[in-house]
């Protein structure tokens, strides 16, 4: 074939990629909608595929199907991009591998997974899921195709980032309008209304940590006057929803949130200190005042997890026992519960979602209410440090490349990292866990090569050699 039939060829490819990454693009932002199943009054429906005893919400069907469309577009885009590369006899192995080597250890913890199902000693469960959270293997391959996707759209559409990123922040502080309108008059809430992502406090105040930072970020770092406008009136709404919800885990992810977007503005010199200490008397201010009506326990929650820590470092005190209660008043005794279960089976796990009376080695314990832990009880210590592996690498390449940050690239890692600390505290999985690996994956910056110092006077002093020798 002629060059200009192969060039033609290419030119054809690649319009069908791009038009495949538009594609991806609408299931990333379907993915970042799922929130609106908290206004439904869709209640629950039950999980016929799994187990007829247990049920499943909406919004977990609303997922399943977002990444049923999304994974043969997912296989034509990257089908279609190697295809590319090979026909344009452009293809290097080495350089595809290395662009792309933060994949790896989440690919290995795949494959760990799927090897701990296996070895499940329920792996019918393992592999379709039970109980509420219902994180079988076929919900982790949706996480993958959720991850892939807004992977693959972060550097082939050229505003993907923002366009996430503001169609969250928007979404949530609609809902936060919402509610905020429904504790005004004192509506009654149906325990229907919050099904889906909001089926209890935990799962709403782990969403609400992220949507609270991402709002206080965008206001820190927005250039334009809409930003800023829209973000002034929406954080005082996420503020007040986070500190109402009463979840001392997305408080203190929130406050982490805060600290990360602190330190990223003065690292990368972006920070506006008059923003900041707006954006912080206005949390400071709604604080107080959630606090002195009493519609939160909030200092009472700090109070005791300072006391869970000095039993935990204390234990002849005699704290740390178990319990189902709030993030720090009681939960090291299920987290206690749940390493004795990892030091039974520390390889390959008890099997995937097998808690509540499922799991054999503490039929009484429930979700250990740490996202680390919970992974490392269903896949094994070595899945967990593939997946530490992971985030510390995405952290480092993000420091490497500090000079090459955006302002909403330092809020997607912020709120990225908000949700890290709130896993601490809870596993919220299907529910929240969508939108962390949607800004887990749009943040993860591109390797780009450090210019060596003073390569560019070099490259002046050399071409003044020249042009003199001439």
């Amino acid at each position: 074939m002629t060059l200009s039939g192969i060039n033609k060829r290419q030119e054809t490819l690649f319009k069908i990629q791009q038009t495949t990454a538009y594609v991806l693009m609408a299931g990333v932002i379907l993915v970042v909608l799922q929130s609106f199943f908290c206004l439904t009054l869709l209640g629950k429906v039950s999980n016929t595929t799994s187990n007829n005893s247990h049920f499943m919400y909406y919004a977990q069907i609303y997922l399943k199907f977002c990444t049923m469309v999304m994974t043969p577009i997912l296989l034509l885009y990257y089908g279609i991009n190697i295809f590319r590369a090979l026909d344009g006899r452009k293809y290097k192995v080495g350089s595809l591998i290395s662009a792309n080597l933060i994949l790896i250890p989440l690919a290995i913890m795949l494959v760990w997974a799927f090897i701990a199902m296996m070895k499940s000693p329920d792996r019918h469960k393992s592999l379709y899921g039970s109980g509420y959270i219902n994180e079988g293997f076929f919900t982790v391959l949706q996480y993958g195709v959720v991850f892939l996707s807004a992977y693959a759209v972060k550097d082939a559409i050229k505003r993907a980032k923002e366009a996430a990123l503001w169609t969250f922040i928007i979404s949530a502080g609609v809902i936060c309008v919402i509610f905020v309108g429904i504790y005004a008059i004192d509506y009654s809430i149906p325990t229907k209304l919050r099904s889906g992502v909001f089926n209890n406090s935990n799962h709403f105040g782990y969403f609400l940590a992220m949507s609270t930072t991402a709002t206080f970020g965008a206001f820190v770092y927005s250039k334009k006057i809409w930003q800023m406008f829209l973000t002034a009136i929406l954080l005082p709404f996420n503020i007040f929803n986070l500190f109402y919800c009463n979840t001392l885990g997305a408080n203190l992810a929130y406050i982490g949130g805060i600290i990360f977007i602190v330190c990223s503005g003065l690292i990368t010199k972006k920070l506006d200190w008059r923003k900041l200490l707006f954006a912080l008397g206005v949390s400071a201010l709604f604080t107080l005042i959630l606090e002195a009506s009493g519609r939160t326990n909030m200092w009472a929650s700090y109070k005791q997890l300072f006391v869970d820590i000095g039993n935990v470092l204390n234990p002849s005190s005699g704290g740390g026992s178990g319990g189902n209660s709030s993030a720090g008043t009681g939960r090291f005794g299920l987290w206690k519960r749940t390493i004795s279960v990892i030091k039974k089976v520390p390889w390959f796990g008890k099997g995937l979602d097998l808690y509540y009376a499922n799991n054999i080695y503490d039929s009484s314990l429930d979700v250990p209410h740490n996202e680390y832990l919970a992974i490392a009880s269903n896949i094994g210590i070595p899945g967990l440090l593939m997946y530490l592996t992971a985030i510390v690498w995405w952290f480092v390449r993000a420091i490497v490349q500090k000079k090459h940050l955006k302002g909403f690239d330092l809020v997607l890692l912020a709120t990225a990292f908000a949700y890290l600390i709130s896993a601490f505290f809870g596993n919220s999985f299907t529910y929240t866990y969508p939108y962390f690996l949607v800004f887990f994956a749009l943040s993860i910056q591109k390797d780009r090569p450090l210019v060596p110092k003073y390569v560019k006077l070099q490259s002046v002093n050399d071409e003044a050699l020249s042009a003199g020798a001439v």
